[in-house]
């Protein structure tokens, strides 16, 4: 990667001084931004001595030496062919521009797939293609084609599978005052991916933030893994979030299952700050130039009351504390004001103080407050005719170097937000050393974020272990001669993980149905064993209270009579009989595999209401007790485990196990392609926890693909 960024020379193909010439709007750019390393020009069918003073070459193989860069920006299938020239050359690193690879159909999937041949072949890293690959502010080193003038150096580098929103975004940074670092435009990331360009951007001195636009997640452990490594925020605007299709499932959790709760999951444990707004990558890079705020006290601050109450509520929403600076502060700011008609509290209208010197006074005085950990600020500088009253020296006065003062000695971040004419607005942003945002609404978003990210960066660092009591060999044998998809016997395999299940057995006939229920106790519950009545209870398949050998007679004959209503001919197994629980709350637990993400688990309310609340919470496999714990806290239904309106706490404890072993058992078997436990019966008194259903679906795999 260093040498991708950090290239002493470069050789362009196809560069020639044709107007139309696209690489030569490319060297024109570096030329522009300052790039100080040696380029060559290379055409195969040209005849040109020179391109702006570059010198010409036909072949690589001509040059007077060995480029550190090679890149391409040539017709598709003309790229594997010309990789390889400069691979024998002993070139190592690569950009290619050029689109029509395996976006665009079977052609270019084969292109795509001689392109990364070649590259493995002379062990080439390249980025790209179909993107406009790197640029970096240090040394001028710009292969954008669109002509461009060079973007102010500073902290923050950009990763992004599409070019164009990585030009858009520089544009808005050179309007807000916000630096470049490096660029990395990956388009098909064929080989250099976001995962490497975060370990590297970890690395580099210059990066303080690294922002992603990605429209795929291609192997999001590995994601997870460089941004908890990188050591700075790592943000990410994940587009593509939506679906026009939906796929039939076995299982309730498949079918509740969605991505981007899975990518929530993920980038919560990893550390990585999600935004939904685009413009959110600019208040990203302007929150962290401030100092972090390492606790949820928020002090609210304008000096219209209007904007006190807007934020207040904002701040509130966005899980803010409000900050109780004590009455001595009070009394203290209480001097700076003119009428004493306003009431100091948090929020703080400061409407009442016309003086800009007090204004800049009670900042200090919040920022230096113990029990302040952070503060927000909207004013605004409007347009007014020019007088020497009291207003204008109220919203025209300069106070930035005491704001930053402020900042910068407390240690404490103060996010300000001002309106007023964008003319006037800009030249505020291009002359100040505090950042200024656009909206409320984005500052106080941003400013949760940062805190978000520092509280995240105390915790300390995700660990798991397997729970007591498992078999493994039995688990490992059932999963081997279980192939395909299964109702309640699954409960088998739960059994060797340590999970809790129902007493119970099956039966063939009637009498020996019979027999079970006398065997088990009674009352009993029986269900239908049947793979064409994977939902028990859509077939009638499930009848519970038997209390008698009667019962269980009668029965039989309903199921069997059900079964053969709800499909005509289906396979009848038998019936399974099963201790009836005890009271308590039906929750779920299941599992699925993600393309990207791998094994995860959602749990949250159960029965047969699941798909219909659809309140459930998500973890990657394997979890821990404490983010389990966590994660249930956060479900509509916690009130209810709790116990409510006179029903009795369920034994959460017991859940939080059950769970954590549910994670284990399809992090260990990624045969489990899908595993549902519904209902969950947490019992009340916190007397346990028994899974009283379950199915799954298991993909068979030979030994060497466990993991």
């Amino acid at each position: 990667m260093e040498k991708i960024f950090y290239p002493e020379s470069i050789a362009i193909w196809g560069l020639s001084n044709r107007e139309n010439n696209i690489p030569r709007l490319m060297l024109e750019n570096l030329i522009r931004w300052g790039y100080e390393g040696r380029l060559f020009g290379i055409h195969p069918k040209g005849d040109e001595k020179h391109v702006d003073g570059v010198k010409m070459y036909r072949h690589i193989k001509d040059l007077p030496q060995q480029p550190d860069l090679a890149v391409f920006l040539l017709p598709a299938r003309l790229i594997p062919g010309a990789l390889r020239e400069a691979g024998e050359f002993g070139v190592r690193r690569a950009a290619i521009l050029s689109g029509g690879f395996n976006e665009s159909g079977p052609e270019g999937e084969k292109l795509a797939e001689e392109l990364t041949a070649v590259a493995e072949a002379y062990d080439i890293r390249f980025v790209g293609p179909n993107g406009l690959t790197v640029a970096n502010t240090a040394n001028g080193l710009c292969l954008p084609f669109t002509p461009t003038f060079k973007t102010p150096r500073g902290g923050m580098s950009l990763v992004t599978q599409s070019g164009g929103m990585g030009l858009f975004l520089w544009h808005l940074m050179a309007d807000e005052n916000i630096g470049l670092a490096k660029f990395a435009s990956i388009g098909n990331k064929l080989n250099v991916t976001e995962v490497d360009c975060i370990r590297y951007f970890g690395k580099d001195p210059d990066t303080k933030v690294i922002c992603l636009y990605l429209e795929s997640i291609t192997d999001g452990r590995k994601l997870m893994e460089a941004a908890s490594e990188a050591g700075k925020p790592v943000i990410v605007y994940k587009a593509n979030t939506t679906s026009a299709g939906s796929k039939a499932a076995m299982s309730h959790t498949a079918a509740i299952s969605n991505n981007e709760e899975i990518i929530d999951a993920a980038f919560e444990r990893a550390g990585i700050l999600r935004i939904e707004e685009f413009d959110d990558f600019i208040g990203a890079a302007k929150i962290f130039e401030l100092p972090p705020m390492r606790g949820n006290r928020i002090m609210v601050m304008s000096p219209a009351g209007g904007f006190t109450v807007l934020m207040a509520d904002l701040c509130e929403k966005a899980g803010f504390e409000f900050a109780d600076p004590g009455e001595a502060f009070y009394e203290e700011i209480a001097e700076f004001t003119n009428a004493g008609v306003i009431s100091l509290s948090n929020p703080l209208d400061l409407g009442d103080i016309y003086d800009p010197a007090s204004t800049a006074s009670v900042i200090n005085l919040v920022l230096h407050n113990d029990k302040v950990d952070g503060a927000v600020y909207l004013t605004q500088n409007p347009q007014m005719p020019k007088n020497d009253d009291v207003f204008n020296k109220m919203f025209k006065t300069d106070i930035s170097k005491e704001v930053t003062g402020a900042i910068r000695s407390s240690g404490k971040p103060m996010a300000s937000c001002l309106y007023g004419p964008s003319k006037t607005i800009n030249r505020v942003k291009q002359n100040v050393n505090v950042p200024i945002f656009n909206t409320p609404e984005s500052m106080i978003r941003i400013m949760k974020l940062q805190q978000r990210y520092h509280a995240k960066r105390t915790e300390p660092a995700f660990t798991t272990s397997l729970p007591p009591d498992i078999d493994m060999d039995a688990a490992a044998s059932w999963v081997r001669s279980h192939p395909g998809t299964h109702g309640e016997e699954a409960l088998e395999l739960l059994t060797a993980f340590g999970i809790p299940v129902a007493t119970n057995q099956t039966s063939a006939t009637a009498d020996d149905a019979v027999a079970a229920a006398e065997a088990i106790g009674y009352p009993v519950v029986m269900k239908v064993i049947s793979p064409d009545a994977v939902h028990k209870s859509e077939a009638g398949g499930v009848l519970v209270g038997l209390k008698d050998e009667n019962d269980v007679r009668n029965g039989f004959d309903t199921i069997r009579a059900n079964l053969d209503a709800y499909k005509k001919n289906a396979r009848f197994d038998g019936v399974r009989l099963m201790a009836m629980a005890g009271n308590g709350h039906d929750m779920f637990v299941g599992g699925s595999v993600d393309d990207s993400f791998g094994p995860v688990t959602l749990f949250g309310y159960g029965g047969i209401y699941i798909e219909v609340f659809q309140d459930a919470q998500t973890v990657l496999c394997p979890s821990s007790p404490h983010e389990i714990e966590t994660k249930i806290s956060r479900l509509k239904s916690a009130k209810i485990l709790a116990g409510t309106r006179g029903k009795a706490a369920g034994d959460v404890s017991g859940y939080i196990d059950l769970i954590h072993r549910v994670t284990h058992l399809m992090a260990q078997f990624p045969e489990i392609q899908e595993l549902d436990l519904n209902p969950v019966r947490v019992l009340e008194d916190g007397s346990g926890v028994i899974a009283l259903d379950a199915r799954c679906r298991i993909e068979k795999r030979s030994q060497g693909d466990r993991t």
